[in-house]
């Protein structure tokens, strides 16, 4: 095996006054230049691109999962999303859901937003034969996860747009590196190890 050295960017010797520290580069700004600068330059061609995806994404029922909880981390809120994807699918399917294939289980994408609390805009396409106990039980099994939190569950109408429109509300808050880390998906839960 090659022996490698680990990539160090080098900041450039000065004299050890004040004056010639002050004018040195900080590695918080030579990052910000090498890897955020550019996700802003093009965070509306990110932006577009996100949005074309959500427009493409299948679905019946728009949701918003709320928890009502301040300073949440994303691993926290993806751990109980999972939780909440794992009684949802045993809910609708029975006791043998995680044997059934994923076409009979419900499809949904999370879009994270940070308001007064961090939330997951919601996309979920479920079979036809569970949407409508789906719109009834959902938000009692959130409660179940999260007990101080809201899942607020509507229809996607089939009126011309609608479906558009909401896709798009879905991911009103994108910000290029953030939202894109932090979106979750049912296939990305359900993967094999």
């Amino acid at each position: 095996m090659p022996n490698t050295e680990p990539t160090i960017t080098r900041l450039p010797a000065v004299p050890m006054t004040l004056d010639a520290l002050s004018k040195r580069p900080m590695a918080e700004v030579q990052n910000y230049m090498l890897e955020v600068a550019p996700l802003l330059r093009l965070g509306r061609e990110y932006k577009t691109g996100f949005i074309e995806a959500l427009l493409k994404t299948p679905g019946s029922f728009y949701a918003v999962a709320n928890f009502n909880l301040k300073n949440l981390e994303p691993t926290w809120c993806y751990q109980r999303v999972n939780l909440f994807d794992m009684k949802i699918a045993r809910h609708l399917l029975g006791k043998h859901w995680s044997r059934m294939p994923d076409a009979e289980r419900p499809q949904w994408i999370a879009v994270p937003e940070r308001a007064t609390y961090l939330h997951y805009n919601m996309i979920w396409n479920v079979p036809v034969q569970h949407q409508e106990r789906f719109f009834l039980d959902a938000s009692g099994i959130w409660r179940q996860v999260v007990p101080s939190g809201q899942f607020d569950v509507q229809v996607i109408g089939e009126q011309a747009g609608e479906a558009d429109a909401v896709r798009i509300y879905a991911g009103k808050a994108f910000h290029p590196r953030w939202t894109i880390d932090h979106t979750i998906t049912s296939g990305q839960l359900r993967r094999k190890k």
